[in-house]
């Protein structure tokens, strides 16, 4: 009897006991997504020259400054020797300086010109070999000084004409080391027909100490959309 009590006491139990559910599987979480890092494209770097991008030396008809010797270089009162004398800068001093770098982006000619320093005679001058001016001639160049001198320089333009008398009727250019090199494009139209000795010119503003200035690639540029007219 015991038993049976037993046995009707443990089925009624277990039917009372909600029967346990199988455990549903889960979703899987998803799987990472990885995104491509870009691949960084280094610049190129800035181009170097070995020579100066001249984009005009197909119509160039003269270079200043492989003539440097054939000018005549004088201060405001005495002739300076070509190319010049370290021991006698302070007269004045001229020197051609070969595919220079001056802290450019490229390699140039260039001359370099010292007005004299001693107190006595002032300013340097370069008379070059006599040529003739055409209507389409412009003249150019870059004007600088040389790296880390503390310049404060005026440069110019003149000429002798075909009697020898000094002009000097352009506008000048002043230049300090403070700032940026200086583009020259001057025209030339005025002296057309003309034979005449152009004449770069330095003139010191200030303390001459250190006025270095240079003319990067001086030369005449014959335009070729001008047309000398025909007398």
């Amino acid at each position: 009897m015991r038993i049976r009590h037993y046995f009707f006491t443990a089925f009624f139990i277990s039917a009372c006991i909600p029967a346990q559910t199988a455990p549903q599987p889960t979703d899987p979480a998803p799987a990472p997504v990885f995104t491509a890092i870009p691949t960084l494209t280094v610049p190129p770097p800035t181009p170097t020259f070995e020579v100066a991008p001249l984009d005009d030396a197909d119509n160039t008809v003269y270079f200043f400054a492989p003539d440097v010797c054939n000018a005549k270089w004088v201060n405001s009162g005495q002739d300076i020797p070509c190319p010049g004398i370290a021991e006698q800068i302070n007269t004045g001093y001229v020197e051609f300086l070969t595919e220079a770098t001056l802290n450019l982006p490229y390699r140039a000619n260039a001359l370099l010109t010292i007005p004299a320093q001693d107190g006595h005679f002032q300013d340097i001058f370069g008379a070059f070999p006599a040529r003739k001016i055409e209507a389409a001639d412009f003249f150019r160049a870059q004007l600088y000084c040389m790296p880390n001198a503390k310049c404060d320089v005026t440069f110019s333009l003149g000429y002798y004409d075909s009697n020898g008398k000094f002009q000097e009727p352009f506008p000048a250019w002043p230049y300090n080391y403070t700032e940026f090199p200086r583009l020259i494009n001057f025209p030339l139209d005025s002296l057309a027909g003309q034979t005449v000795q152009l004449t770069l010119i330095v003139r010191h503003n200030s303390d001459p100490a250190e006025d270095f200035a240079v003319w990067v690639e001086p030369r005449i540029f014959r335009h070729p959309g001008l047309v000398t007219p025909t007398p």
